[in-house]
């Protein structure tokens, strides 16, 4: 067993766990948060990986026996008409340059305007999504792969960081789930917020969603923007028109500018008005029951439930 892992096994499994957690936190914020937020997100980021116990009992040996060349790897990336991207075969080696590019780049964001440029992006935002993705995100890809296998335990966190690739991972203004109905049968949608809710996912319904006052055709927006999927309740008091008319609008709106990132969702119940027209060539199923309608909501959805685990109060 090696001095880091043995150092390891002295750490409470809180510890662990509580860093495999904040780690992913940090690590998507960095990676998903909007571009004006890169630089704050960023400074977090190295900062808990200098100070945190298990990041650093993965980085700090390897970063005491090898010697890098940061000058030179950025003169070589930032090369007009000729830039390179040169990175060591040794595995090892390849995480110390990538560490030492990513803090000497947190110090000025001149160099990853610089990067872009020499690589044919002009703007600040296209600049740092670029680097973002030939850069930090094998990064800590690599750190999240280390982290799951020096933890060495049995819990969804270290599963969760070493096994989901993050392009899997979506943000948290992604994954709502708009509830479309008529107002006379939210009993039924009720049942289906609560039951998702219990699930873990988030669903969208007007009434607790919109305070007093808001602007409906705003608030109606916002929580379009904020979903992956748009659930519509066809009952027999279901009518196209008015607010429900607006949503099936932004409902094709999202699917068009999300496309496998968003679902259109329509559940028949019995003696249901007819379906919109708009809705008929997406996700469309008669339900004799909320339990049936309920199993085609969660199988049509473009995300998934989460990793079995014991419930807390059970370990």
């Amino acid at each position: 067993m090696s001095a880091e892992k043995s150092d390891l096994v002295s750490l409470p499994k809180e510890v662990i766990v509580d860093s495999i957690r904040t780690f992913k936190r940090r690590r998507d914020d960095l990676l998903h948060e909007d571009v004006a937020a890169f630089d704050h997100h960023c400074e977090r980021f190295l900062t808990f990986c200098s100070s945190d116990q298990l990041v650093q009992s993965i980085l700090a040996p390897l970063e005491k026996r090898i010697e890098t060349d940061t000058d030179a790897w950025w003169s070589g990336a930032t090369t007009r008409f000729n830039a390179t991207l040169a990175f060591p075969a040794d595995r090892d080696e390849e995480l110390v340059v990538r560490y030492r590019v990513i803090r000497s780049a947190n110090e000025g964001r001149n160099r990853i305007l610089s990067f872009g440029f020499a690589h044919g992006q002009k703007k600040l935002h296209e600049a740092v999504e670029l680097f973002r993705t030939l850069v930090i995100r094998p990064f800590v890809e690599d750190v999240s792969q280390r982290l799951g296998d020096a933890a060495d335990l049995a819990t969804p966190e270290a599963r969760a960081v070493q096994a989901v690739p993050l392009s899997r991972i979506p943000t948290s203004r992604e994954v709502r789930i708009f509830l479309s109905h008529k107002s006379v049968d939210k009993p039924l949608v009720y049942r289906y917020h609560d039951a998702l809710k219990a699930l873990g996912f988030d669903p969208w319904l007007d009434e607790p969603e919109l305070p007093a006052g808001a602007n409906l055709e705003r608030g109606l927006l916002q929580g379009f923007e904020e979903s992956c999927a748009a659930v519509f309740f066809i009952t027999e008091s279901f009518t196209d028109e008015k607010y429900l008319a607006t949503e099936v609008d932004y409902a094709i709106l999202q699917k068009r500018k999300k496309d496998k990132k968003f679902a259109i969702i329509t559940l028949l119940y019995a003696d249901a008005a007819p379906v919109p027209g708009l809705l008929t060539p997406f996700v469309y199923k008669p339900v004799s029951n909320d339990l049936e309608g309920f199993s085609e909501l969660v199988k049509a959805l473009p995300i998934e439930l989460g990793p079995v685990r014991w419930k807390e109060t059970v370990v």
